[in-house]
């Protein structure tokens, strides 16, 4: 057992490594003399020579995955004292190396550790207790590494610490925010399973180290320490198909086939999960997988079993956080003994979504316009002026009536033609519109496209249907999650009302907030919307909408946090 402790300052590494005097003797063949004591100068020489072997297996690397520049600047061997060390006292004596290692660049926000003492094919594995300060300042309690398992380690250089924690409780603050900054991805070395349950598909995400996942299907790489974008796009397919025929998942008993819906490799960067990094050259000792498979239901499901099938020496157990659709998470540990999950509802199965609205033509008397009043006036006006003209006359009657008659028929003529400005929109506009904006982003709710189309036929009429189809959906695409549909939580009506322009029309202005949820951590966006909209109010049209044009869009927020346990 070794241990270091590394004061990371902006344009160097410190390092004080102490290594137990077996090490010396193990790895350069020391023999003892007949009373089983080590020589001193036996020792002593060993220690110099091992100066190249630390450089060798204990090496930094930056978040590019380039290798720090190391030295040793001194060793203390006052514990190797002149009359030589006995065998039974190698494990308690120590030499200490003062190790200075350069960056490739200052302030380095990442570092990898790596230990291999005894090199790639150690017969007994070494593992070494580590420990990092910030410019002298102890920032996070010491963790073991493993022999050839990389560790790596997150600074703050805009507000690096000050001081170490007094207490457990600003052990413990601390914590908790470095866990809404990382996502609660914490460990970089460390194995994560999501499993999320919703009404339209059961989701499993996997997030596994590189080096780890090699252990069940090698990757190959030209450069062993680099995974170039070429070589990610090759092994796609093969990854992928590896998940998809393992790990069974049943939906109420009936065998279910994945779909792959992400396939990534990403870095130390936590802002890679949070926007969807585009690929690029990783470090082997960085890399972490990423593959979302997602097992569709064709009914809101009443049972799941999931079973985890692959076991291995550095991932021995799997921890999943489960997320039943709003409810807080729990965990699940599958083992090799136990490597079933069974989920059953709790409650009644969701009665499934009616967009049926409360539309009833609507039955408007029309008005007589003021121009047919005005040609019924000028018929009883010319009937009386003729009758006074030609009542002496015999054929005065017949005069009369039919001049009456001749503007009585332009009356009837006109008797609909009522100015656009006096027709006033029915008063039940408003909360109809309001139901039917409420229903279009409802249809969403469905994962199958032509779901989502019979859904919105409801709300929205024929010729219009393909169009707004895409412009909703557009405005669900969340980019910084690689194009994936807003699950909408909240449609929030600010206002509906007539068009000043134009009356047949309505101006509308709603909030829209929608959630997309992955690697176990919660994107929540708020959209507002300004559109005209009018409505088919024929009986064929059954009110639905049969214009709908956006005026304006803007985000309102976008954040990014975690669903916590439940601390009771």
């Amino acid at each position: 057992m070794s241990n270091a402790v590394a004061n990371v300052r902006e344009d160097e590494v410190l390092v004080e490594l102490r290594i137990m005097l077996e090490d010396l003797v193990l790895f350069h063949s020391l023999k003892a003399d007949a009373q089983t004591l080590f020589k001193a100068e036996d020792l002593r020489k060993a220690a110099v020579s091992h100066d190249s072997f630390l450089l060798k297996h204990f090496t930094l690397r930056d978040g590019n995955g380039e290798v720090f520049k190391g030295e040793v600047q001194r060793r203390d061997l006052s514990a190797i004292p002149d009359e030589g060390v006995p065998q039974a006292e190698l494990m308690k004596q120590h030499a200490v190396y003062l190790m200075r290692y350069v960056p490739p660049k200052k302030k380095p926000k990442f570092i990898t550790v790596l230990q291999q003492f005894g090199g790639s094919k150690a017969v007994v594995p070494s593992v070494m207790d580590f420990m990092t300060l910030q410019n002298g300042v102890w920032q996070s309690k010491p963790t073991q590494l493993q022999h050839g398992r990389p560790h790596s380690v997150t600074f703050d250089w805009e507000s690096p610490p000050t001081e170490a924690p007094k207490n457990w409780r600003e052990l413990r603050k601390k914590r908790e925010e470095e866990l809404q900054r990382k996502l609660g991805i914490t460990s970089y070395t460390g194995l994560y399973s999501y499993i999320y349950l919703n009404d339209r598909e059961v989701r499993h995400e996997i997030l596994v180290p590189l080096l780890t996942f090699e252990e069940w299907l090698p990757i190959k790489r030209a450069n062993p320490e680099f995974l170039e974008v070429a070589e990610q796009d090759a092994m796609r397919g093969q990854i992928a198909e590896w998940f998809r025929s393992r790990n069974p998942v049943e939906i109420d008993g009936i065998p279910v086939k994945p779909v792959l819906q992400r396939l990534q490799f990403f870095g130390l960067d936590i802002q890679d999960f949070a926007q969807n990094a585009e690929p690029r050259r990783i470090s082997a000792y960085q890399a972490r997988l990423g593959i979302i498979l997602s097992y569709p239901a064709k009914a809101p499901p009443n049972r799941v079993n999931l079973t985890w099938e692959v076991f291995q020496e550095s991932a021995p157990f799997l921890r999943s956080i489960v997320y039943d659709r709003n409810a807080n998470p729990t965990e699940e540990f599958f083992v090799k003994d136990q490597p079933d999950f069974e989920w059953i509802r709790e409650g009644e199965t969701p009665a499934v979504a009616s967009f049926q609205t409360d539309w009833t033509p609507i039955q408007s008397k029309r008005k007589i316009s003021n121009v047919s009043y005005g040609l019924i006036g000028i018929a009883f006006a010319g009937g009386a002026f003729t009758w006074m003209l030609y009542r002496n006359h015999p054929q005065c009657i017949p005069r009369s009536l039919g001049v009456a008659g001749i503007w009585l028929i332009g009356a009837f003529m006109f008797k609909d033609h009522v100015p656009v400005a006096d027709r006033p929109l029915a008063p039940d506009f408003t909360k109809h519109t309001a139901t039917l904006l409420q229903n279009i982003y409802r249809a969403y709710d469905y994962g199958d496209q032509s779901d989502v189309y019979d859904a919105l036929a409801h709300s929205v009429n024929g010729p219009l249907l393909d169009e707004l189809f895409l412009k909703i959906q557009s405005g669900l695409r969340m980019q910084e999650q690689g194009g994936a549909i807003a699950n909408v939580q909240e449609v929030r009506i600010v206002s509906i009302k007539p068009a000043l322009d134009n009356p047949e029309s309505l101006d509308c202005k709603w909030n829209v907030t929608g959630t997309v949820e992955h690697w176990g951590h919660i994107h929540t966006r708020e959209n507002q919307y300004s559109a005209r909209i009018k409505l088919d109010v024929s009986e064929k049209g059954r009110g639905r909408i049969s214009k709908f044009e956006v005026t304006n869009e803007k985000r309102v927020r976008f954040e990014t946090g975690l669903r916590m346990f439940d601390d009771g």
